[in-house]
């Protein structure tokens, strides 16, 4: 089988490792010409439910290579019967994140996905123990953890300038944006060559064919995995600066439409929250003897002129807002089968901290969890929340 022959070849070629994307939309845009210009690395196949994206991707590919030969999928089946590709990008919507990454690792590829890494708690969990199975590299695409000005905050805050941090801020994108549903009216569905419905829906709930879900299906909660949609990088990174990969916040409470507060055992607290930071994607580290803020602009904020001295005598790291690094790492790690940047043990903890927070604020009410069981204290309805139904999608 798939899972047998990843068990027993756990390595990738020395030279060249050859790839195939699958999800070709907004993100892909961006991502693909990153990984065209990587050395020793050369695409050989894309894939999406829409056909309009995979020939755009596809055109994109052979354009870089100056020839016809990237492959264009509609069904990602087809790709990962390929046994000439060592690894996967994944870009699709959220709710196929951690499903394609199992198959993917069960056909023995290795996998690149973008953020979230999972829709619930139990995808995550599902996730972490396929490529540990499997012994696949997996990389979250949360590369903040490898952009300059962040990992310069994170430097000034755990070097003790800032003294004892006591409250870390995680910049979100919105509290409860897709906390419900919206149904719109159905359309006439296409030929499944040109929108394969059935595979764009995947394992989530079916309904009813509309063209606006293929672009605003972040607003979704069937779709749209809500605050890992910027938590998966800020409290991803307020984890990291407290060395607490291995743990969670351990209370919740919705504070009001913008604002949770959550608290780690010991009583450090996280805010997350919409507003009050200088620019977007931003986490502030506070101390007893100041604060340091970093955001998506590339620069860094600090509380005092004295900090100004201190954050001079630290190294730089100078490379911007971009995904190379990160990228690189995960390239990198294909061929040495290390551990990646944002390997998926990590990224579950960040991402049940997302999910518990998101259930706090969607029942509206304080959440305890006990972060050794991955399960809530004391509140059935919160538990069950922990899964997502799934529908049956293969044909």
């Amino acid at each position: 089988s798939a899972g047998a022959a990843a068990r027993a070849n756990p390595t990738a070629p020395s030279a060249t490792v050859t790839l195939g994307v699958i999800g070709n939309g907004g993100r892909a845009t961006q991502m693909l010409p990153v990984f065209l210009s990587q050395p020793g690395t050369r695409v050989l196949a894309v894939c999406d439910a829409v056909r309009e994206r995979r020939e755009r991707a596809k055109a994109t590919v052979d354009a870089f290579y100056g020839n016809s030969d990237c492959k264009a999928y509609r069904d990602f089946r087809d790709l990962l019967a390929r046994s000439d590709i060592d690894a996967l990008y994944i870009a699709t919507g959220d709710r196929w994140h951690a499903r394609l990454a199992i198959y993917a690792m069960q056909a023995g590829k290795d996998v690149y996905c973008e953020k979230p890494i999972s829709l619930s708690i139990h995808e995550g969990d599902a996730v972490v123990k396929a490529a540990a199975r499997y012994r696949r590299v997996y990389q979250g695409g949360v590369q903040r953890r490898t952009v300059g000005n962040f990992m310069t905050a994170m430097s000034l805050a755990k070097s003790g300038r800032l003294g004892r941090l006591h409250t870390l801020h995680a910049g979100m994108a919105g509290m409860g944006r897709s906390a419900a549903n919206h149904f719109l009216p159905e359309e006439p569905l296409p030929p499944a060559d040109e929108i394969d419905w059935n595979m764009w829906l995947g394992p989530t709930p079916w309904r009813p064919y509309n063209n606006a879900y293929l672009k605003r299906w972040h607003g979704e909660y069937d779709y749209h995995g809500d605050l890992t949609e910027w938590g998966s990088h800020t409290l991803d990174l307020c984890q990291m600066v407290l060395n607490r990969e291995h743990t969670t916040p351990v209370r919740y409470k919705p504070i009001d439409e913008t604002t949770l507060h959550a608290w780690y055992a010991d009583g450090i607290q996280v805010v997350m929250r919409q507003k009050g930071f200088r620019n977007s994607c931003a986490v502030r580290f506070e101390g007893d003897d100041g604060w340091v803020e970093a955001g998506y602009s590339g620069g860094i904020e600090v509380s005092s002129e004295a900090l100004k001295k201190e954050l001079a005598d630290l190294p730089k790291v100078e490379n911007g807002i971009d995904v190379v690094a990160h990228t690189r790492n995960f390239l990198d790690c294909v061929k040495s089968r290390g551990a990646t940047a944002a390997n998926p043990e990590v990224m579950r903890r960040s991402h049940i901290a997302c999910h518990a927070a998101a259930l706090s604020w969607l029942l509206g009410r304080k959440l305890e969890m006990d972060p050794k069981t991955e399960t809530f204290l004391r509140d059935d309805e919160a538990n069950r929340l922990r899964s997502r139904p799934e529908r049956d999608w293969t044909v």
